[in-house]
């Protein structure tokens, strides 16, 4: 398949979804996938792809406290296509492009982290990088480049990491989390 662009959007909870905890909805249309949701709910932490063209996707953490995003670690549950994924990352190294979140899911070693240029990127060991995406800060609305060598399942994992928090993923995220921990807890858990 050729390589495409879409954009995700973030769209307006309505007041009733946001009683049931519904916190943010993310959607577009992902060129021949069709239409695609992410739904991030809190208490518990969690995320929903729904997308009829891709495999299911969530994303969900035990970590109740948070209120932004699903906390992105070795503790986060990710499944795609009925497949868990197992997470892993080295959090000692100092360059970004060595902080990565490991992620095996199946057959598949995947690498998912934040570029110098400050864009995401999803990156297969063997085929190189699959998807990459860029977020307004301001719209908060986010491009998507799909690459050529992407399939349904690489574009799924993808587009539910859309809801991760990826502070984690550089070291400066790191020193800001650990010293909110120190402070918050006085145990410095990072």
């Amino acid at each position: 398949m050729s390589g495409f662009t879409f954009e995700l959007h973030s769209d307006k909870v309505p007041r009733a979804a946001r009683k049931k905890g519904v916190k943010d909805v993310f959607s577009g249309t992902a060129g021949p996938y069709g239409d695609v949701v992410v739904t991030l709910s809190v208490a518990p932490s969690q995320a929903v792809l729904t997308a009829p063209g891709l495999p299911e996707a969530s994303l969900s953490h035990h970590d109740d406290l948070r209120v932004g995003l699903v906390p992105l670690d070795e503790q986060t549950s990710l499944s795609v296509g009925g497949a868990t994924a197992i997470l892993s990352q080295n959090r000692r190294a100092l360059r970004n492009e060595n902080r990565g979140m490991e992620i095996r899911l199946g057959d598949r070693h995947y690498t998912y982290l934040i570029p110098p240029e400050g864009e995401g990127e999803l990156r297969d060991h063997e085929r190189g990088p699959l998807v990459r995406h860029h977020t307004d800060l301001e719209t908060r609305d986010t491009v998507i480049v799909v690459q050529p060598a992407a399939d349904a399942a690489d574009l799924a994992l993808a587009l539910i990491l859309q809801a991760a928090d990826l502070s984690r993923l550089t070291f400066l995220g790191t020193v800001v989390i650990g010293a909110w921990s120190l402070w918050n807890s006085g145990k410095g858990n990072m």
